[in-house]
């Protein structure tokens, strides 16, 4: 059985819309360096008019004064070896 930890970013703007975008993670307890980055920007004044860019299998571009929250959830899938036939 394989393990594969997913890390589900919500952010939450002001307007009332949420974007959910999911990352690969090494570990469940460990958050992925793009969300980490993220998390330290906001928390940066002077960083507060300008835009975040997530890349990857998708690309999403936020802006970080629109921000009014976050929810990182850690995931993980497991995999089950197909059962064999008789």
């Amino acid at each position: 059985m394989t393990q594969q930890y997913i890390q589900q970013l919500t952010v939450f703007l002001k307007g009332g819309q949420n974007i959910v975008v999911p990352f690969a993670s090494e570990k469940a307890d460990t958050l992925n360096p793009q969300i980490d980055a993220f998390l330290k920007a906001l928390g940066e004044a002077d960083k507060r008019d300008k835009n975040f860019l997530f890349q990857g299998a998708r690309v999403v571009l936020v802006r970080l004064a629109d921000v009014s929250a976050v929810d990182v959830v850690s995931l993980v899938r497991k995999d089950e070896p197909a059962a064999a036939k008789a």
